[in-house]
């Protein structure tokens, strides 16, 4: 599974593509891999006619077209789909980013555009963790709302804090019973941080980047 997922919702001539693009490019120059999926709507298949990879495909089976430069593999989407689907499509990938769709578990960016007011969004505010917008009195509702706001040039602000902050190598686990910490090894702590950081995100009122201190005890 990736460690980050960021979704992007917008209308069209936003500038969704091209914060995406520059996200891609700035974790490229990390070192950091990254897969990167756009949704669409029109019909019809990707496959060209008569082609020997079409045919493959029409008869039934997953196929690949594959040169010396690049491949390109056609698979059937299923009815639904969310994160496990895009992280399957990139098994190596440490960040996945999902234009035109919200997936689980995911960053959810709304790109404004052109739009100065809420009612000229793609979609209300709510429900969403970060706006991209260059318009300040946007901006000021967006972060009233809870939101982070950053302007179409700072992709790299955005990177540093939601796809690459707060990962293992910067975030403590800590687990105590009784009030005794409990040993945890890499596997554990991983596995505890990505449940509880993907359960408490979608949360109002949450600084994902903060302690996150959950209490479990017996009930009084």
């Amino acid at each position: 599974m990736s460690d980050r997922v960021a979704s992007f919702i917008g209308w069209s001539n936003t500038g969704k593509t091209g914060f995406v693009e520059a996200c891609v490019a700035g974790l490229f120059a990390r070192g950091i891999s990254v897969g990167a999926v756009k949704c669409v709507k029109h019909d019809g298949s990707f496959n060209l006619p008569g082609k020997d990879s079409s045919r493959f495909f029409e008869a039934g089976a997953l196929s690949a077209l594959v040169s010396d430069g690049e491949t390109h593999v056609v698979r059937r989407t299923p009815p639904s789909w969310g994160r496990a689907y895009a992280d399957s499509l990139f098994p190596g990938a440490s960040v996945v980013l999902v234009e035109g769709r919200v997936v689980e578990g995911s960053a959810r960016v709304l790109v404004g555009g052109p739009a100065r007011d809420e009612e000229s969004l793609k979609r209300p505010l709510e429900g969403f963790d970060v706006l991209i917008t260059e318009h300040r009195g946007l901006a000021e509702r967006a972060q009233a709302s809870g939101l982070a706001v950053f302007a179409p040039g700072e992709t790299e602000a955005f990177i540093d804090r939601f796809l690459i902050g707060g990962t293992m190598e910067t975030r403590q686990v800590t687990v105590t019973t009784g009030g005794v910490e409990v040993p945890i090894n890499a596997f554990i702590k991983e596995t505890i941080e990505n449940v509880v950081v993907g359960l408490v995100k979608p949360l109002k009122k949450t600084d994902i980047d903060g302690e996150i201190v959950i209490r479990i005890g017996p009930s009084k």
